[in-house]
């Protein structure tokens, strides 16, 4: 018990004496000698903030500035916080080029930038690192480590801007389009200046428009899966199985399964692909030369193009910046064409055009030469 109260009472006089208002009634020679105390006693916080407070208090004699400016940086330093150590003791050198403690500013300047170097060759290190499992194919793992390089607030803006490259890179090629111009449109926004952020610049407009297939991104989930595959089966999608499906209404009941997507799954990766095969069902056959029976558009245009229409709608809402918007747009343009309703397809060859943003890319080029040539 009496070693309980003797430990609360240490406390409150160690509070007591730690308070500001107690230090402050202090003269400067006491205030400098209570700074280092807790410095020695390795209480890093309040001595630095005592010895903030001394180097600007109008009141502190010269010498107790200079003293009070060289420890700011000396702990600024063991807190490896190089950029403050480095502006305390430039701003010393400047102020006191007599001091005493002048001297041993030079060799601790170097000390920090061997520091600085060496963390730049870890992290370059990091970076190599993550090249090598993205060259063996260990995508999954070179992923992780360059999305860590791109969140780490140590990283340099360029080791960012190449994090997001590649991470970029590897979900293009697992066919998650819309997730990788996600990526490349935020490299080119943060990083402009970087060389990959020019790299990818040069050529967006034009990835953007090269998807002119529906792909599955492996991020979607489980369950939404499942539906997606039983809506393919209606969609006339190739099965190893057979089943007569005649006198069905197979668009229907491919609708019926993707809206489920959409219900379960909204503002996901599983929702986008979802919204695709829902148009893709939509819009019918694009094959003349097949053989299965017309669906969709190619069935029955009146019936399906307000279904088209809302959807796409909903589908340009929810994800405004899929890679897929400009293919879809050229697709309902064409089967306005198609049915012979010129002036709708003219519309929507116009607003493929305007969402190019003044960039030739294969769709806009390709509505310009159809605006020209509409003809049957």
């Amino acid at each position: 018990m009496k070693k309980t109260l003797i430990i609360i009472v240490f406390f409150m006089i160690f509070n007591l004496i730690y308070s500001s208002e107690f230090f402050y009634k202090l003269n400067s020679t006491d205030q400098m000698d209570f700074a280092i105390d807790l410095y020695n006693h390795g209480f890093l916080d309040g001595a630095l903030e005592h010895f903030i407070a001394i180097y600007n208090n109008e009141r502190t004699p010269k010498e107790y500035k200079a003293e009070a400016l060289y420890m700011m940086g000396e702990i600024s330093y063991e807190r490896k916080d190089f950029g403050n150590a480095i502006a305390d003791w430039t701003n010393f050198k400047q102020k006191y080029p007599d001091h005493k403690l002048i001297k041993t500013i030079p060799d601790r300047l170097e000390i920090i930038k061997k520091a600085i170097i060496k963390e730049k060759s870890n992290k370059v290190s990091a970076l190599e690192i993550a090249n090598d499992y993205y060259r063996h194919n260990l995508n999954d793992i070179a992923k992780e480590k360059f999305l860590s390089i791109y969140h780490n607030p140590e990283s340099s803006d360029d080791e960012k801007a190449k994090a997001l490259y590649i991470v970029g890179q590897i979900i293009f090629e697992k066919g998650d389009y819309s997730l990788a111009l996600e990526d490349w449109e935020l490299l080119i926004t943060k990083f402009p200046d970087s060389e990959y952020a020019k790299q990818i610049a040069k050529i967006y407009s034009q990835i953007s428009d090269i998807v002119t297939f529906d792909s599955d991104s492996n991020s979607i989930s489980l369950i939404a899966r499942a539906y997606l595959q039983n809506g393919d089966f209606w969609s006339n999608a190739d099965r190893e199985f057979t089943i007569d499906s005649s006198w069905m209404p197979s668009v229907e009941i491919a609708l019926k399964w993707y809206d489920k997507v959409l219900k379960e799954f909204p503002n996901t990766s599983s929702a986008e692909v979802a919204y695709r095969r829902k148009l893709f069902s939509l819009l019918g056959s694009s094959n003349p030369d097949d053989n299965q029976k017309a669906f969709g558009l190619k069935e029955n245009f009146k019936k399906y193009i307000p279904v088209v229409l809302k959807t796409f709608s909903a589908f340009e809402k929810d994800f405004p910046k899929s890679a897929y918007m400009q293919g879809f747009r050229y697709q309902i343009a064409q089967a306005y064409w198609a049915e012979g309703y010129t002036r709708s397809s003219r519309i929507w060859l116009k607003k493929i055009i305007s969402c190019g943003n003044g960039k030739e890319t294969f769709y806009t080029e390709t509505a310009k030469a159809r605006l020209k040539n509409l003809k049957f």
